[in-house]
């Protein structure tokens, strides 16, 4: 009897793709630690302005290059608007939520996003099933959020839990964002999607930093400029790109698979750049959101 055949895009993913793929979890894990850093001498929303004016250039110049369609239809104005609303507000909670709480909690709180699209999915795409599988992930993700806030804080736990609440609220907001993006495709470029939604909030993010945070200055100190390269280039820019790239000849599951990596990457870079530890219920708490999210 001959084996059945795998499709070509279901294939199991080569040593590049693979290598690729940890790769971006290991850039991704630590954005909230370049956040967290430019933070540090400049306001969160100013700095993340900063950061996307840089990656809208690059990533206009790579779509000019490519010749990426920039049009969409108008019947496909109202969800790139919803897109860019999720983005814009996506980007406040990471910055301000960050300032608020530590780069690894960070991390791992918004890396609760597949859990939150998991259980969303069935909802508002055909097709999506909360499996069994999906359900053990969402139940060890929760036992690890639950974990994770009921350890003990010290002295800023009012604070801590406030920035790790608007971090999650990120985390649900880009699972939304996963969705509507699911419901363009095939008809808005990838590259497009997210040069619309750079080019159009960094401006807002520009303004609403000059409405709110007037009282704090810009310090363009050497490590707020390798945050801001860092995060605009690399993580942004090259990243979405690599990754679309991964999507494009790879399956999604797959891919997605191993972004469970990206908070252990972020946790480990926090210890190195901050000296942040984790009691045991912490340490629980993040096994929980990593497996739960693999």
């Amino acid at each position: 009897m001959e084996k059945p055949v795998t499709p070509a895009h279901d294939q199991p993913l080569d040593f590049f793709a693979t290598a690729l793929t940890i790769l971006l979890c290991a850039i991704w894990g630590g954005a909230f630690v370049g956040i967290k850093i430019s933070t540090l001498d400049m306001p969160p929303l100013g700095s993340g302005a900063v950061r996307f004016a840089l990656t809208s250039v690059v990533l206009l110049a790579w779509a000019r290059y490519h010749r990426v369609p920039m049009r969409c239809r108008p019947a496909d104005l109202a969800t790139l608007a919803v897109t860019i609303a999720l983005f814009f507000y996506i980007n406040i909670t990471a910055y301000v939520g960050t300032s608020w709480t530590t780069a690894g909690r960070a991390t791992v709180f918004f890396y609760t996003q597949p859990i939150f699209l998991a259980l969303l999915a069935p909802y508002f795409l055909p097709g999506d099933r909360l499996t069994t599988r999906k359900l053990c992930g969402l139940g060890l993700a929760l036992t690890g959020i639950v974990a994770l806030f009921f350890s003990k804080l010290g002295g800023q736990a009012a604070s801590t839990l406030a920035g790790d609440l608007f971090v999650l609220s990120g985390a649900l907001g880009s699972a939304f964002s996963g969705i509507a993006t699911k419901r363009t495709a095939g008809r808005i470029h990838p590259v497009a999607l997210i040069c619309w939604q750079s080019w159009i909030s960094w401006p807002l993010l520009g303004l609403t930093s000059w409405w709110l945070e007037a009282d704090r200055s810009f310090l363009f100190t050497s490590r707020a400029i390798f945050s801001i390269l860092y995060l605009g280039l690399i993580s942004a820019a090259f990243g979405f790109v690599a990754f679309a790239w991964l999507l494009q000849r790879n399956s999604a599951t797959r891919v997605t698979a191993l972004t469970f990596l990206a908070p252990v990457f972020g946790v480990s870079y926090s210890w190195l750049f901050f000296g942040e530890t984790f009691a045991p219920l912490q340490l629980v708490g993040v096994l929980g959101v990593c497996i739960g999210v693999y």
